[in-house]
């Protein structure tokens, strides 16, 4: 992010990085796409579904598959239980670590799925792609240091699905959803043998839509291919507020500055997407799937605006990216599904600099995924895991050995467990 705020010396510089959420991000970083998988056989196949979805995974990943529905179906993947942590060497100061460990509940999926006539279906469904949470105050007696720390960030997804058969080999479909996105972090960090401390918070929330048109081929008898374009973000109204605060120096001589700005306008920037997917596919037996997903790039300005006069630009760069995700299904005695899966969340910020103008956490993601479920006559059960990893670069501000305000590239790693559950009923 690069900013151009108007604040005076090195330390309004710095502190207008730190902000942003790039000293101390905890969870999936905002420059990856796919912290985790959501869906009914999706969660399970590590998202590899785009040549075979249907149901609750049809609206979400390409919707022509809702052309092939046979009956009327209510989809809820319930919730995601996960343990998220994040670490950040030398956060503090030269040889002190900053981790954080968080417990997630996350209501992932609805949908609804109305059989309109042969070969068409219609759906309505509710999704969270990403939500992240954190608290955590860690202390450094031998140096006097603290950390109070809290982040939380949701995305959700709503809106209707639509998908038609056409012809004996080709489907199409469009999903529209509207979006609705709110983060916020605040950082407080004091250093008491340098008489030093400073505070800086932020948050906003974002309005938007996104729309995606898909195809589904049928190459073979077992074969598919799929194809999805997805649009870039469009915000309808966005809000933020940025607040920082310093002191410097012992109780009876301190100096203090701080800076507010509120009614920012915001966006989130998310780019285009092209999404294509292979498929060999055995009804009630097996099939195997993978899939390439391409991130275009975009840049944008995540918060701007002006007050008392003063010009406020945060601006973001996303770097294009291609994911890649791989999954296989077996079904035991017709009836039993067991599914494996494996994906990438690749991060699309620029390289890290010190002094560069790109500051979100450059953290590579790799996640796998297992689940095993029950298909009965009117309903379906799925339980399963998933677990994501990553290492990168993430930028911080901190004390050097001199006591003084440096900002620096740090080793980052993050990881998350979560255990899924879905159920369908088809009517």
């Amino acid at each position: 992010m690069g900013m151009r705020l108007g604040f005076r010396g090195t330390w309004w510089a710095m502190a207008s990085i730190a902000v942003m959420g790039v000293s101390l991000q905890c969870g999936a970083g905002e420059a990856n796409y796919q912290p985790y998988v959501v869906g009914e056989r999706a969660a399970g196949m590590g998202g590899a579904v785009t040549a075979t979805a249907d149901g609750m995974d049809a609206c979400f990943y390409n919707p022509a598959g809702l052309g092939y529905e046979m009956r009327d179906s209510l989809s809820v993947n319930g919730a995601l239980y996960g343990l998220q942590t994040y670490e950040m060497q030398d956060a503090a100061y030269p040889g002190e670590d900053f981790d954080v460990s968080s417990f997630a509940t996350i209501p992932t999926g609805l949908s609804a799925v109305r059989k309109l006539r042969s070969g068409a279906a219609a759906a309505f469904s509710v999704f969270v792609p990403s939500q992240s949470s954190a608290r955590e105050i860690k202390a450094f007696p031998e140096r006097q240091h603290y950390y109070n720390y809290s982040q939380d960030e949701q995305t959700i997804y709503l809106g209707p699905s639509f998908g038609c058969v056409l012809g004996e080999r080709l489907a199409l479909g469009a999903s529209v959803f509207g979006m609705y996105q709110t983060a916020s972090e605040f950082q407080n960090l004091y250093w008491g043998d340098y008489a030093y401390s400073y505070s800086a918070n932020y948050k906003y929330s974002v309005i938007g839509a996104v729309g995606t048109v898909g195809a589904q081929f049928r190459l073979a008898d077992e074969w598919a291919a799929g194809l999805v374009f997805t649009t870039p973000s469009a915000t309808l109204s966005g809000n933020g507020t940025v607040q920082m605060s310093e002191v410097v120096g012992a109780t009876d001589n301190a100096a203090s500055d701080a800076v507010y700005y509120d009614d920012l306008d915001a966006d989130n920037g998310l780019p285009a997407q092209l999404r294509a997917g292979l498929a060999w596919r055995r009804p009630g037996v097996a099939s195997i799937g993978f899939d390439a997903t391409h991130h275009f790039s975009r840049r944008y300005d995540w918060m701007r605006g002006t007050q008392d006069g003063e010009a406020v630009v945060i601006r973001q760069e996303r770097e294009a990216v291609t994911d890649f995700q791989l999954g296989g299904e077996y079904v035991f005695r017709k009836r039993y599904p067991l599914r494996a899966g494996a994906f990438t969340s690749f991060s699309s910020a620029p390289d890290l600099a010190a002094n560069g103008d790109s500051q979100i956490n450059q953290v590579d993601l790799y996640g796998v995924t297992a689940s095993a479920g029950s298909v009965g006559e009117n309903v379906v059960m799925n339980l399963g895991l998933s677990y994501v990893w990553g290492e990168g670069d993430a930028l911080g501000t901190r004390l050097n050995a001199d006591g003084e305000l440096e900002s620096f590239v740090s080793r980052t790693r993050e990881s998350g467990l979560y255990a899924f559950a879905s159920t369908a009923y088809r009517f």
